[in-house]
């Protein structure tokens, strides 16, 4: 796909062309991400990134007033902060109840007359409890945009309002700073040669969506093939959100889901999640473990809602998150291990995807390389029999370690010690030590996971079936994680749905349908036999 970028370049000076080509391969990533966002978008980032000091001056200016927010809200329990930070969602709501004092009674139904009605119980209790903190969050807000404006003030008319533009878009914010060297370069083309980069990158844009739509696809086959990796799919998604703290009743879908009878199970006409994002000058609440600028319901992270008759819909792949959940705690794979397969098998199609399955599957095999061969990843992906003795052994491990803090046995260890309880895992690993000790030495090059080409399905036999562990559930908190970044194209993609349903909601191309709104039964909990974690369920305001 860089090659459409890449193939014009000759007609640049040598240097140039050649250190461009160079930081766009290195970049490609980058490249495809913000080509997946919507024309108008692509076109302010090309604006933006011809000043790119002001890029500069706003992630510098936004590092000072997210501090500040910070400060002021962290004095107040967190159930207090999370609804002070969801009102700042919704622009011009906390101005329209400081404004001419605290409102009470007509006046507060007034001035919140425009704004969803999930939010308004917790601008009641905002206002009535805490409305000194409003009126400092007014003034803060007030005070940089100010700021802002006269930040911006010095640029062109087209510049001004590509940044103005994209203060609304945190993520692509992100990227453009974090990849400075490529930001400028791209600004530099842009003012040489507008016309011909704005083709190339649409014509970039199809090629990814329409690789993704692919890729989309190919995962709704893959589990529509393998009925208990379905299964299992909804099994983990019930663990996946008791684990962790989801705000139902701000979100509850049953209102929000139409169907049209006749087509009910290929697609929604319409499904209204909150698409506003937490405000680039005060940041995203603190205490997520990764960039979350948008809240987004239960069935986001999942791929999936519960459809007409609780049938399954498959509307994306899995969030990034949830695939990094499933591959974070070992004993989803001997609870779901059709759903490890199948995860693994919708890599091997998908290599040089950057989609949240197959970049979860690389990292997760990259950290147990001491254990999880090529020849049994091949074998792993048709037969879950392999994930289940390797969930066994990993929870047994950590369970082992849990009781040895002194000294903990690695992977490998623990597998050369207990190899008669795992014989599978032990002979790939002993089959790859000896292929190591008879091949001849040669020089490692540099691999690129994009040109590795998927293995074929060869099957290893086996001469009798795994003995069935005593797997027990885990009972203590789960581990505490690292505070991560969505990879590049996650956010590219978040905010093009994003982007995608406002319009459809703003410019309907299909007429309205006529018929009683017909919505999906609540999800009902069905036993699992998932581990319960203990978790801090998140308070409620």
């Amino acid at each position: 796909m860089i090659g459409l970028i890449l193939m014009p370049l000759l007609a640049l000076a040598q240097n140039e062309q050649a250190l461009l080509a160079q930081i766009l391969e290195e970049e490609q990533k980058t490249i495809e991400a913000l080509a997946l966002y919507p024309s108008n978008t692509r076109i302010a980032i090309l604006e933006a990134s011809k000043f790119p000091e002001s890029l500069i001056k706003l992630e510098t200016m936004q590092g000072k007033t997210s501090k500040e927010f910070k400060v002021l809200l962290e004095k107040y329990p967190q159930s207090v902060q999370s609804s002070v930070w969801d009102l700042t969602r919704y622009p011009g709501l906390v101005a329209g109840l400081v404004d001419g004092g605290q409102k009470e009674g007509i006046d507060f139904e007034i001035a919140m007359q425009d704004f969803p009605k999930e939010i308004v119980p917790r601008a009641r209790q905002i206002s009535e409890d805490y409305f000194p903190v409003l009126v400092e969050v007014h003034r803060l807000n007030r005070y940089w945009d100010a700021v802002f404006g006269e930040l911006i003030s010095q640029y062109p008319t087209a510049t001004k309002d590509a940044l103005r533009q994209l203060v609304d878009l945190p993520e692509v914010l992100s990227l453009l700073t974090d990849n400075i060297r490529l930001t400028v370069l791209v600004g530099d083309l842009y003012r040489k040669n507008p016309t011909w980069l704005v083709a190339q990158m649409d014509s970039l844009s199809i090629v990814v969506a329409e690789a993704r739509a692919k890729e989309l696809e190919e995962w709704r086959q893959n589990l529509a093939n393998n009925p208990q990796a379905e299964e299992e799919l909804q099994a983990a998604s019930q663990a996946y959100a008791d684990e962790y703290g989801y705000d139902d009743d701000y979100y509850d879908y049953d209102d929000d889901l139409y169907y049209d009878e006749d087509d009910r199970y290929e697609r929604p006409i319409e499904y209204n999640y909150y698409y506003f994002n937490y405000p680039y000058w005060f940041g995203y609440p603190h205490w997520y473990p990764y960039a979350r600028w948008r809240p987004y319901p239960y069935w986001y992270d999942w791929g999936f809602y519960w459809g007409h008759n609780h049938v399954i819909v498959i509307v994306d792949l899995p969030s990034f998150w949830f695939v990094d959940w499933h591959f974070y705690h070992p004993w989803n794979h001997y609870y779901y291990p059709h759903l490890s397969s199948c995860y693994v098998n919708h890599y091997y199609g998908h290599r040089g995807s950057s989609g949240s399955i197959s970049s979860n599957v690389r990292n997760w095999q990259g950290r147990n390389r001491d254990i999880v061969t090529d020849d049994w990843m091949d074998r792993a992906r048709t037969d879950s029999r392999e994930f289940v003795e390797y969930g066994k052994l990993e929870t047994e491990r950590e369970r082992y370690n849990r009781t040895h803090v002194d000294k903990p046995v690695s992977q490998k260890e623990y597998l050369d010690k207990n190899r008669k309880q795992y014989p599978t895992l032990s002979g790939s690993v002993e089959r790859k030590r000896e292929q190591e000790r008879t091949a001849p030495p040669i020089a490692k090059q540099p691999t690129d996971p994009r040109r590795e080409t998927a293995k074929p399905d060869v099957k290893q036999p086996r001469t009798e079936p795994p003995q069935q562990p005593d797997v027990q559930p885990r009972k203590e908190a789960p581990r505490e994680r690292p505070k991560y970044d969505l990879p590049k194209m996650q956010k590219a993609e978040k905010q093009h749905r994003d982007v995608w349903e406002k319009s459809k909601r703003e410019n309907p191309t299909r007429p309205s349908v006529e018929k009683p709104k017909a919505v999906p039964p609540k999800l009902q909990k069905q036993p699992s036999t998932a581990p319960k974690v203990e978790r801090k369920t998140r308070q409620k305001s």
